[in-house]
């Protein structure tokens, strides 16, 4: 468009100014409603990651807790496997963990393909219990040991007569 210097001098500085002011003003009260919108939206989002950040450590402490009990348990029940008979009902509190395991052992009357009755087969319950999220709970784990009536520690015979 070829329009004479004093017309695109006009041109540039009557209308278009007014209508530029009037936006420019406008558009600054925008400006401060996105800043808090923004702001709001950033707030909301650190504090649902924080949330699940939170959950995430106290479900993994659970987990932990949890692990720490079942290691306990089958070391405790390691421990009382290798007794005597006589020996086999145990009770333990760990102070560190907060659990007590029982031991019970129960006599098994079981039968091989003969019909034979296999004997000294004892089933070995042991019973870990423990508060979590204010309720008890308990874990139980079950084996099957063979121990004779005059086993000694060790997992050795014991008998009446002496070699020398």
């Amino acid at each position: 468009m070829n329009l004479p210097l004093a017309a695109r001098s006009y041109a540039r500085t009557s209308a278009p100014r007014r209508v530029g002011g009037l936006r420019a003003r406008m558009g600054r009260g925008y400006l401060l409603l996105e800043l808090l919108l923004a702001m709001t939206i950033f707030s909301l989002t650190v504090v649902s990651l924080a949330q699940s950040l939170h959950m995430a450590l106290q479900t993994s402490g659970i987990l932990n807790r949890e692990n720490d009990i079942r290691i306990a348990m089958r070391s405790f029940l390691e421990e009382v496997r290798r007794k005597p008979l006589a020996e086999l009902t145990q009770t333990y509190t760990d102070p560190r963990l907060g659990v007590t395991f029982n031991s019970v052992p129960e006599e098994l009357t079981l039968k091989d393909r003969n019909g034979t009755v296999l004997r000294d087969l004892h089933k070995l319950r042991v019973v870990a219990s423990y508060e979590a999220s204010g309720e008890m709970r308990e874990e139980v784990l079950e084996v099957w040991v063979y121990k004779t009536a005059t086993e000694g520690r060790g997992g050795q015979q014991q008998s009446g007569s002496q070699s020398q």
